[in-house]
């Protein structure tokens, strides 16, 4: 079989995990609510150093860093607002990783001309391995910051490691700008590229590992002193993350801010968990292959050594959620690829039929593009709430202010549905011209019922 044919296989795959829920209406509440920012700023609600969220929470949202952020806004800019356009952008953060992946494996792949089998060909299968890890397709369906991070983490390991693998010192210093822009994304945790030359060094060159640690040292100065320039030279950036480090991160690092985990160590239990398939694969092999023959390729240990970077200083913080393994999961996928390649000779998989199996590929892409396709425009998820707040976003207009109850105040799906669909805030605090209450709630004085044939809520208006 040839690989053409396994990539065709592996597009299908990617497609059938992704466009399914992308064309579908109802996402992830975070997702829901960095397109509402997204879209404020392409309206010119905000701005890159002071992103907006609704007029009566976060009018300055300070809560994550602002690139992918203003990045997505540059989507609703272009294309207006229609709840395709974070899904879009979210497709392409996904293909964008993957080329990313592509990039660094075929890098890699010059570094180990020591086995008979051509890995360059072999590229679509850490792309496989890493699209079918839940965390992956559940992250880009659902419009969490790591996507981005991940294609600016990509593409500086892939430069860091080009500069050490071809003694080119200057692609450092792209690569600490790209590390910055990963920061700039989703925090700390976009560092860890810079460990990229010493883990090569440990890899392929032992030799050469203090010379390695020095490429990594210069990249973490150029890393924070871009981040510095950058800080101290862009309007409101200061403001930003002193209330950025203030109130959201190092409280957070700190447990103040949110509740810790029971157990820091299962932070690992849901790596294994993403990582469930390949390493159930490779355990058969080595088992049919024999233990005592286990020897792992220098390719495998360099995508290890990057992606425990990025997972075990997560170890050792208070808030742990299976999404932050987002940016390190491509590594993991070349790393089991590599290993793969060495264990398993894909060009025996051949057949006399290639021409028809090579049709049957193409075959089962178009219909899994058709079938994905017919989902468009029907809800995956909170039809109901979508529905009615959709009805009385037509009904109040734009901009507008709904009085609500308290406990409304914490109903952050239904505020992040408001904001993104018609930049419609609630307020508990102040009556306005319209009431919002649930379907079974009590009329408050003043205000009369407007039948909208709601589902879950009542819309009132003063009378």
């Amino acid at each position: 079989m040839t690989h053409k044919i396994f990539w065709l296989f592996t597009v299908a795959v990617f497609f059938g995990l992704l466009l399914p829920a992308l064309v579908q209406e109802g996402m992830f509440l975070d997702g829901v609510t960095y397109a509402c920012i997204a879209k404020n700023m392409a309206n010119g609600l905000g701005s890159f150093a002071q992103p907006y969220y609704t007029a009566t929470l976060y009018p300055a949202f300070y809560e994550q860093p602002p690139l992918a952020l203003w990045l997505q806004s540059q989507f609703f800019r272009s294309f207006g607002n229609h709840f395709w356009v974070e899904r879009l952008y979210s497709f392409c953060m996904a293909l964008l990783s993957a080329v990313g992946i592509v990039m660094i494996w075929r890098l890699l792949s010059k570094q180990t001309q020591d086995t008979p089998l051509e890995r360059r060909k072999l590229s679509w299968l850490p792309v496989l391995l890493w699209i079918t890890a839940p965390i992956i397709f559940w992250g880009f369906q659902n419009n969490m910051l790591e996507c981005t991070m991940s294609v600016f983490v990509l593409l500086s390991a892939y430069c860091a490691t080009k500069s050490i693998a071809e003694n080119k010192v200057w692609l450092i210093a792209i690569a600490a700008l790209l590390t910055v822009a990963a920061v700039l994304c989703k925090g700390p945790v976009g560092f860890f590229p810079i460990a990229a030359p010493l883990a090569f060094g440990i890899a392929f060159d032992q030799k050469r590992v203090l010379a390695s640690a020095g490429r990594s040292f210069l990249m973490f100065l150029l890393t924070f002193a871009l981040l510095g320039v950058f800080i101290l030279f862009v309007p409101g950036m200061q403001e930003y993350f002193d209330y950025y480090l203030d109130k959201q991160l190092l409280p957070t690092l700190s447990g103040a801010r949110e509740k810790q985990v029971a157990n820091p160590l299962s932070f690992l239990l849901d790596l294994f968990s993403q990582l469930a398939i390949p390493s159930i694969l490779l355990a058969c092999i080595f088992a049919r292959q024999g233990f005592r023959r286990i020897a792992f390729p220098r390719q495998a240990l360099f995508f290890f050594a990057l992606g425990l970077a990025g997972t075990l200083p997560l170890v050792f913080t208070p808030k742990q959620s299976a999404h932050y393994l987002l940016p390190s999961i491509p590594f993991f996928a070349l790393g089991f690829a590599s290993v793969f390649s060495t264990r398993i000779n894909f060009t025996a998989i051949s057949s006399k039929r290639n021409a028809i199996l090579e049709k049957i590929a193409w075959i089962i892409l178009a219909i899994t593009i058709v079938i994905s396709l017919s989902f468009w425009g029907k809800f995956r998820r909170d039809r109901q709430k979508i529905s009615d707040v959709t009805a009385i976003c037509n009904l109040v207009g734009q901009d507008t202010i709904l009085s609500v109850p308290q406990h409304f105040s914490e109903d952050w799906l239904l505020i992040a549905c408001f904001g993104r669909l018609n930049n419609v805030s609630l307020d508990t605090r102040v009556a306005h011209d319209f009431w919002l209450i649930e379907k079974n709630g009590q009329l408050p004085q003043g205000y009369g019922e407007i039948d909208l044939g709601l589902v879950g809520y009542k819309i009132l208006k003063k009378f």
